[in-house]
């Protein structure tokens, strides 16, 4: 019982909201395709579901979208939970294994896509089910949820095979389909791309896992494992538990192989993802098994070539969800500040170790150059010369490229390798050496190329003076040691 004290003087109103303007507000949480038909699959997952299976009918005349899963079910009492808006607190304790928080997803994800949303559940020998029509609650400005103990005359009801749920998705209205159905094919193979990986941990045998079987009009989803497991060059680096806030986090970095040690284009692809290498790197957090956020370095640092390799896995459970800051619709999160040093640190260590992997096979001859453009290796009785993709101008500048451009660069750069004119070097060595010079940049592309380097050195953690010491020893900047010491006082001033 509350001991606040009332005022005499102040009247209490009950203000009920305007079921027309909320309903239709409510559509607008943000959800794409991807994300709603996912938050649907959490309820499923959350009822135990080992089945789940998405009919799509994509003919306009009659496009609808059904989910239905082998779960527990529900009793009458718990559909018309199922589908009140805000059905539980989400300060409210939940069960471990529970995909939800809010208690708004079943509806704002629905809603978000179509106009009509029927749940049927069956559980023993009862069956219930209930509709939110928004035509209807706009037009009696009610929020009226119609209820029927029947199935017939409900969309793949008939598919319900003993226990398990239907949600059904009728009045498709925003999938796309204002001129054809391709759009909303195109979004539905997007969504299933999405799931594949969203749900990855769940459709393959973790230990103490039963495997989850989900498919799309009789396809069978493919999990897609971000950290290529599967292949036998990937580097698992050890699980670290900690404790932070008001649960358990484990972190677990991958490095994944480099090109060498991939046999086909197909393979690399597939660890690729679909943004490519350079755009997957990042931590994946996932809650209960279930991705979150994946690709991100959550702003700790920069996407880099150096740390293309590196996929960093965080588990956390659902008693974490206010530290992390996970929001209704389960794709955005932030680790806690108390974590985010920790973090930092982890990326700083995953860079040498992912430029580790990334390196050429065989044995440096030369250290005295610490930042070689050309790298000399010897690889059993030969030695070779190759431009070095780790030099700092070169990872920088490939970080702008999308892949199929760094694909592009990475053979123009091999073409160079290949095409270094050996014999003629080697002739014009012998006989006229004192008069062989290398090409010098004039002033201004020296100072532009070294405050670039400057800024990649200080990236990865380097001092001023040992920033300075490296450039005055290596070429092109060794010529004019001068302008060094000026680009080190700019940059030290700013």
């Amino acid at each position: 019982m509350s001991d606040r004290r009332r005022d005499p003087s102040v009247e209490e109103h009950e203000v009920e909201p305007n079921a027309a303007a909320l309903i239709e507000s409510l559509r607008d949480i943000g959800y794409t395709l991807s994300s709603a038909l996912a938050d649907i699959v959490d309820n499923s997952l959350t009822a135990k579901a080992s089945t789940i299976s998405i009919k799509v009918d994509t003919d306009p005349e009659r496009a609808a979208i059904a989910i239905l899963d082998n779960g527990t079910g529900m009793t009458r009492d718990e559909v018309l939970e199922a589908m009140r808006p805000g059905s539980r607190s989400p300060k409210e304790t939940r069960d471990k294994s529970d995909l939800g928080r809010f208690g708004l997803g079943l509806k704002t994800a629905s809603f978000s896509h179509c106009r009509r949303l029927t749940v049927l559940s069956r559980k023993g020998s009862s069956s219930f089910a209930a509709t939110w029509d928004l035509d209807l609650v706009v037009e009696r400005n009610a929020w009226i949820v119609e209820t029927t103990s029947m199935t017939e005359g409900i969309r793949f009801a008939e598919t319900l095979d003993g226990d398990g749920t239907l949600v059904l998705w009728e009045k498709l209205d925003r999938v796309g389909l204002e001129k054809d159905n391709k759009n909303f094919i195109r979004l539905m193979d997007e969504a299933t791309r999405h799931m594949e990986l969203v749900f990855h941990r769940f459709m393959k045998a973790e230990p103490g896992q039963k495997p989850v079987e989900l498919d799309i009009n009789g396809r069978q989803l493919i999990p897609v494992d971000p950290f290529a497991e599967w292949h036998d060059a990937t580097i698992r680096q050890p699980e670290d538990r900690r404790v932070f806030g008001s649960g358990m986090v484990t972190i677990q970095a991958f490095i994944l192989p480099h090109r060498n040690k991939v046999k086909t284009d197909r393979e690399w692809s597939k660890m690729g993802l679909a943004e490519g290498h350079m755009r997957s790197q990042g931590f994946y957090l996932y809650r209960n098994r279930r991705l979150i956020r994946c690709a991100t370095w959550f702003r700790l640092a920069p996407q880099h070539r150096l740390t293309q390799l590196a996929r960093v896995r965080i588990d956390i459970g659902n008693e974490s969800d206010a530290d992390w800051q996970i929001d209704v619709l389960k794709a955005s999160a932030s680790p806690p500040p108390a974590l985010r040093e920790h973090l930092r640190r982890l990326i700083e260590g995953l860079g040498g170790r992912s430029k580790r992997v990334y390196r050429k096979r065989g044995a440096k001859l030369t250290d005295e150059n610490p930042l070689p453009l050309w790298q000399r290796t010897k690889i059993g009785e030969r030695i070779v010369y190759d431009l070095n993709e780790e030099h700092p101008s070169v990872a920088n500048f490939s970080i702008s490229l999308c892949d199929d451009q760094l694909r592009k660069f990475g053979s123009v750069m091999r073409m160079i390798s290949a095409s270094l004119p050996l014999e003629a070097l080697y002739h014009d060595m012998a006989d006229n050496f004192s008069s062989m010079e290398q090409n010098s940049l004039g002033e201004h592309e020296l100072m532009d190329a070294g405050r670039e380097l400057i800024d990649q050195l200080r990236s990865f953690g380097n001092e001023y003076r040992e920033i300075e010491a490296v450039m005055k020893s290596i070429p092109p900047f060794s010529k004019d040691t001068e302008i060094v010491s000026r680009l080190i006082e700019e940059a030290q001033s700013k």
